[in-house]
Formats: C-alpha cells, sequence, structure tokens
C-alpha cells in the first residue's frame, strides 16, 4: 500500500473507498492485488480497510469501519442511520446486526437493501447532521430508529448513553418521535422515550433497570446516595427500591476495568462488610 492511501486510510479511522484508492494512483488491476495480497480487506461494496486494522478491531469498530466507507463511497448522498449512526457518536450497541450498515438517502430516491447494506428512503432535511465528520442522522432518531429495528432494550441502551453523554434531551427524543408518527414499529419508539433515563451508567446497569421495573415490585431509583443521620455519605447505590428499603446493585466487568475500577470495587466491597 502507497504512502498516500497509508495516509487517506489513516484519516478515515483504517478504512478507504474504492475512489479513494484511484485517487491514490491505483487501479481495479491493482487494488485486487492489495486484497488478495493481504494488505487490505473488502468490507463492504467499494470499501475497504487495512488488514492489520481490521484484524484488531472488535465487532463493534469494525461495524463503524464499514459504515464510515459505505458513507464516504457515496460522497454526500447518504447519511448514517439508525444503530450505523450510533457507530459513528460513540454510543453503545445492543443487539444489533453487526455485518449490515444502515444509511438514509440524503434528498430522492426509493430505499434499497442487500445483506450488507440497507438504504432507507430520505428523511426531512432538518434531520441531517455531521457525526465523526461524515453525514448522519440526528442522535436522537438513530436513537429511536434503532428501537424499530432492534427492540425496545436496544433502544434504551442507546438513549440512556445519549441523555447522560448530552447528545440528546428529553426535548430531541420527542421531537425525533413526530418524525416517525407513519412508521408501523413506533411503538417501540414510543416506549424508548418514556423509559429513558440519563442517570444509569452503563449498558448494564440500563438492562438491569429495565428488568427491575418489569417486576412490578414499585419504583426503582437508579443512583441513589445513602446519607446517614448526621448527613454523611455512607454509599451511592446503583438502584433503590425506596419502599422496601432494598438495594440493587450492577456488577459488570467494565465497571471494574483499570485503576478506577479496582478503587470502584474496593470501595464497593468495604460497604457492603
Amino acid at each position: 500500500m502507497n504512502d498516500l492511501l497509508l495516509a487517506r486510510a489513516s484519516a478515515l479511522g483504517g478504512g478507504f473507498t474504492a475512489a479513494d484508492a484511484l485517487a491514490c494512483g491505483y487501479d481495479r488491476q491493482s487494488l485486487s492485488r492489495l486484497v488478495s495480497g493481504g494488505e487490505a480487506v473488502r468490507i463492504a461494496r467499494g470499501a475497504y480497510a487495512r488488514r492489520e486494522i481490521f484484524a484488531a478491531a472488535s465487532p463493534e469498530q469494525r461495524h463503524r469501519l464499514a459504515t464510515r466507507a459505505s458513507v464516504a463511497r457515496f460522497a454526500g448522498r447518504v447519511a448514517a442511520s439508525h444503530y450505523s449512526a450510533l457507530s459513528l457518536l460513540g454510543l453503545p450497541l445492543w443487539r444489533a446486526a453487526l455485518d449490515q450498515v444502515h444509511v438514509a438517502r440524503i434528498g430522492a430516491g426509493p430505499g434499497r437493501r442487500s445483506s450488507k447494506l440497507h438504504i432507507h428512503s430520505p428523511y426531512t432535511a432538518d434531520v441531517y447532521r455531521l457525526a465523526d465528520g461524515l453525514p448522519s442522522v440526528s442522535p436522537g432518531l438513530a436513537v429511536l430508529g434503532t428501537a424499530m429495528l432492534c427492540g425496545v432494550e436496544a433502544g434504551v441502551v442507546a438513549a440512556d448513553a445519549a441523555l447522560a453523554g448530552g447528545l440528546v434531551k428529553d426535548a430531541d427524543l420527542r421531537q425525533s418521535l413526530q418524525q416517525l408518527f407513519r412508521h408501523p414499529s413506533i411503538r417501540d419508539a414510543r416506549l424508548v422515550v418514556d423509559l429513558a433515563d440519563m442517570r444509569s451508567e452503563s449498558p448494564g446497569e440500563s438492562r438491569t433497570r429495565l428488568v427491575l421495573q418489569s417486576l412490578a415490585l414499585g419504583a426503582v431509583v437508579p443512583q441513589v446516595e445513602i446519607r446517614d443521620d448526621n448527613g454523611r455519605l455512607v454509599a451511592r447505590v446503583d438502584f433503590l427500591y425506596e419502599q422496601q428499603r432494598t438495594v440493587v446493585e450492577f456488577d459488570g466487568l467494565v465497571k471494574y476495568s483499570g485503576a478506577d475500577g479496582r478503587e470502584a470495587l474496593v470501595a464497593e466491597k468495604r460497604r457492603e462488610v
């Protein structure tokens, strides 16, 4: 791979399009040799990635690479949508079919679908934004679109993270809901708007909250500070059933990773004594 294409692929996070390769001095035959020789891997139609980058990537990172390259290939005619837009926004993906990229047309044009790429019909012009430097639907529309494709749980996981990260507000989600009022799966989107809560701090906590709410044991409150009679902070718990005076904690690997995670684990075990 020549220096020009290496530089362009690095600027695009490791991926590149056939047009990028042609602009860097390759023709179709030499591009094919990059793939057969093991320097690049084809990740979507007209979209490629450096093999070492792709091999080291997680499934979510591979989907992000494919999304970036697929959107770039259309040169402004499509925007990332649904959970593919979430990947550009750095939001968690749950129960998503990561081998298929989702985009929406910008301007007129029919939708179409293949095993690797689903092109949705266009939305109104005001929903398009830039995400990671590429055209994308708004974060609110990406969240609700994900719910309609992948279910309420996937939508709530994304919505909680988007709210906590300041990418959306409740009003943004409700405004996005208006864009979808004719969609047959809008019920799932409505449920996500009603159930989303910015206080959950991880996908695991979002999913745990949904399970606890489904048990009908009363109101469960996330991220509650417990103080003694003198007002001194004793603990901050993941969930509290106030009526039953019961605490529920979610223990996940991500929660305890790194030095901060080890400190959190030690603190948790102290308050459990």
